[in-house]
């Protein structure tokens, strides 16, 4: 019984993790960019959506997002090279792989750097488009 429960419980903090996406205020910009970069590579364009500022998700819906995302090139690997955060502000410099990709006429994968601004919102830290 004891088993069970832990297992249970185990299990639901998991599911309540998972559905937070990037919404958790208690994410600190770091946590917000591997938030980000992660869901990309695993193809959950939903929660990528949900990292993005409030003035982005006004002018772009999530399924115009994700079909969007559906269509571009598919994230391998990524590392976050910088990050600066100032009080609301923040700015990352970061290095994406991104798969081979025969509609893309790429036969091996490609490297490019990036640069994110991130600024702090009433519900947490956001990806600044």
């Amino acid at each position: 019984m004891k088993k069970n429960l832990i297992c249970i419980l185990t299990l639901s903090m998991f599911v309540i993790l998972s559905l937070s996406g990037c919404s958790s205020k208690g994410q600190n910009p770091q946590e917000v960019l591997d938030q980000y970069f992660t869901s990309a590579q695993h193809q959950d364009y939903a929660t990528t959506y949900t990292c993005y500022d409030s003035e982005y998700q006004k002018k772009v819906t999530e399924d115009e997002f994700v079909k969007h995302r559906k269509e571009a090139s598919i994230v391998q690997s990524y590392k976050i090279l910088q990050l600066d955060t100032q009080k609301e502000t923040g700015h990352a410099s970061v290095e994406i792989t991104y798969t081979a990709s025969e509609k893309f006429n790429r036969t091996e994968p490609v490297t490019i750097k990036v640069q994110e601004e991130l600024i702090k919102e009433k519900n947490g830290w956001k990806i600044k488009v």
